[in-house]
């Protein structure tokens, strides 16, 4: 795949002496979705910022579409769209002014300017709220607001930090669908803490840890970097009977709202259980992840601190 951007031994140290990242190495790809995450103060902010050229770095180099940002930071506002982490609101503008603005300043004029405007508001069900200033707007309506921003301004690349936080869950899995599809033109940048949305969308992910990247690879990739059991929650049709085939199995389990919660060793020992259970008495709800992306992350982040 053609590389869109190349984040190469990144470091950034602060006038104080903090070390906020630490020789990052980060590739976007053409058609790609990449995440970065990590916990709070973990340095994914001021990676952004150095990837958008508001930051320069202490070492290495960064470059897009081939381009080298620190020697020519233009290229930024030719082909990155963003959306901040923060709700950044325009008390006096509507929604269609403003994210008309953002289209104007990409060189959109008459009919282009009508359609693609109309386009970015429908897709993202702004429809209603057009004619809505800044200051009529909730958190979540700010956001998508941006995110229309963001559309407006991106060629080849959108950079998104937090993109549905403060969204409800509707809007969310709306936006979701959007920016998948967006792939097929673009490729995308994404911070997040939502780890559902970084298994549904990202093909790699870089987690940072103290400014450094102490894992990298797809959700499915990282899921397996360390053994854990495997989780799963479900319900029965009858519950007395499940509960008496766990005990026999002598298995520790929870129960709360006629939900079974338990864990086993292997993933082929958990398929196993399911088809015994499911053959005496009917699964009627069923969650299962194996292993478990979010708790391998905690994991992770957790021995990063030992």
């Amino acid at each position: 795949m053609d590389k869109v951007l190349d984040v190469v031994n990144v470091t950034k140290i602060y006038p104080n002496g903090k070390k906020a990242n630490d020789c990052i190495n980060l590739e976007v790809h053409k058609g790609e979705i990449v995440g970065i995450i990590g916990p709070n103060g973990a340095g994914k902010t001021t990676l952004l910022r150095q990837i958008l050229a508001l930051l320069e770095p202490t070492e290495g180099s960064i470059t897009l579409l081939g381009e080298n940002i620190i020697a020519d930071p233009s290229i930024i506002k030719q082909e990155v769209g963003y959306e901040p982490q923060y709700p950044l609101s325009f008390p006096s503008l509507t929604v269609e002014e403003t994210i008309g603005f953002a289209l104007k300043f990409k060189g959109y004029k008459g009919e282009d300017f009508s359609n693609k405007l109309s386009q970015i508001i429908e897709t993202l069900n702004l429809g209603e709220v057009r004619k809505y200033y800044g200051y009529q707007l909730s958190p979540g309506l700010i956001k998508l607001q941006l995110l229309g921003v963001a559309l407006a301004q991106s060629e080849s690349i959108l950079v998104l930090d937090e993109p549905t936080s403060m969204i409800d869950i509707i809007n969310k899995n709306h936006i979701w669908d959007i920016l998948s599809a967006s792939r097929a033109d673009k490729s995308l940048l994404i911070a997040s803490h939502d780890m559902n949305e970084v298994k549904k969308l990202c093909d790699r992910v870089y987690l940072l840890v103290n400014g450094k990247v102490i894992a990298q690879g797809s959700p499915e990739q990282i899921s397996g970097l360390l053994k854990l059991p495997c989780k799963f929650s479900f319900s029965t049709s009858n519950s007395d009977q499940t509960e008496k085939l766990l005990v026999q199995k002598q298995l520790e389990y929870a129960l709360g709202d006629g939900i079974f919660d338990l864990s086993v060793d292997e993933l082929s020992a958990g398929i196993d259980l399911i088809k015994e259970i499911n053959d005496q008495t009917s699964i009627s709800y069923i969650q299962f992840e194996a292993p478990s992306f979010d708790e391998t992350i905690m994991k992770l982040v957790e021995s990063s601190h030992e």
